[in-house]
């Protein structure tokens, strides 16, 4: 690990546990710890510490304070308006009997420190398939944008509106998996985990329910382990997990954690990435179930690729543009795919197989509906 590498992780440590910092003497590679901050999505966290303590501030060149307060500014201004939408789109949803579930983002904030400082994302809502209809229909009367109405009728699992310039995604399906097996032992829980149990939230004046804590301490995990396996997910999804799974600590079921786990064959993946959260972002090993050191070097290689990679994959070669025509793109995509796989199966082996047949078989299928769909 470079030594800017090493700075980064001591920064981020202290802004989730409030604990001390420590700079190696003479460093001055503060660029590059930015850099690690802003691809891992972690720009607010990092540069409240960054400004705040006197170990770091005082070492910082004097032009970085100026850009580290607008960060943290609008990482604070930005929490509060996708909160301010969340109270209008949830307001608007119930003028139609529809009471949606908050997903993920602004109900894993509340679980850090300083909720304001964490990098904002989108809002996701699971409402099901019974009202997913008539949730477009409640926020097509208050959206900017949102998704010509054959979304519904897709096989995606949410639709897009865009309100206040904020981004709302409505779920059908909390998570749909490629595996036709395994999407059937997800929903079973998912039915569960997604109406009984809900936990409430306060915005404003308002209640927002969110997921089971059971439920949900697999269901961040999943998705953090979905977006990995599929091109890339950055240290944000990863802190949002574990500071969940610290707010909770002693109160979660650990036999239905451990039969979600096994029925789902993700154990030994949550056991790998058990050592990051514990080893290297600091989470009390006693806090983490089912923590184990057998995983390490696993970890190790996960890690490596989450640093590679950065959030959502934005440093891969999937997220670039080329312009070289339609097949052009296919055909990288393939191979990027394919490449990805063999980085991957030695980690993972019955993932990264079924990883690579959807990616490959849902991209010929998606190749014939272009083509269809041209002529």
């Amino acid at each position: 690990m470079q030594i800017y590498e090493k700075v980064f992780f001591e920064i981020l440590r202290a802004s989730l546990w409030k604990t001390s910092v420590v700079i190696p003497e003479g460093f001055t590679d503060w660029t590059n710890v930015m850099r690690l901050a802003k691809v891992q999505a972690l720009t607010g966290l990092v540069a409240d510490v960054s400004i705040s303590d006197p170990c770091v501030s005082e070492l910082l060149p004097e032009d970085f304070i100026p850009k580290l307060n607008r960060i943290r500014i609008v990482n604070v201004s930005t929490y509060y308006r996708l909160s301010s939408t969340l109270i209008m789109v949830v307001t608007a949803m119930r003028k139609y009997g529809i009471e949606p579930v908050l997903l993920k983002g602004q109900s894993m904030a509340r679980n850090y420190p300083v909720p304001e400082l964490r990098q904002c994302g989108d809002i996701d809502l699971y409402v099901g398939t019974a009202n997913y209809e008539s949730s477009y229909e409640a926020l097509k009367q208050i959206a900017d944008e949102i998704d010509e109405p054959d979304a519904l009728t897709s096989d995606e699992k949410h639709f897009h509106a865009k309100i206040a310039n904020s981004v709302i995604e409505v779920h059908k399906y909390a998570d749909i998996h490629s595996s036709s097996t395994f999407n059937k032992i997800y929903q079973k829980y998912a039915d569960r985990g997604l109406s009984c149990n809900l936990v409430k939230m306060h915005f404003g004046d308002m209640d927002v329910s969110s997921p089971e804590d059971n439920f949900n301490a697999f269901y961040v995990f999943n998705h953090m382990w979905h977006h990995f396996m599929a091109g890339g997910v950055g240290l944000r999804q990863v802190c949002d997990w574990i500071m969940f799974l610290h707010s909770r600590a002693g109160k979660l079921d650990l036999d239905y954690l451990y039969a979600i786990l096994n029925e789902m064959k993700l154990l030994i993946p949550w056991q790998a990435f058990g050592c990051i959260a514990v080893d290297v972002l600091g989470l009390p090993a006693e806090e983490f179930p089912f923590y184990t050191t057998k995983y390490r070097s696993k970890a190790d290689k996960v890690l490596k690729r989450i640093m590679e990679e950065g959030n959502f994959g934005q440093q891969t070669a999937f997220v670039r543009k080329h312009q070289k025509g339609y097949l052009y793109e296919k055909l990288f995509s393939l191979k990027c795919h394919i490449e990805r796989f063999f980085g991957m199966v030695t980690l993972f082996p019955r993932h990264a197989m079924m990883q690579v047949w959807y990616a490959v078989s849902s991209g010929i299928g998606r190749v014939f509906g272009d083509i269809f769909h041209r002529n």
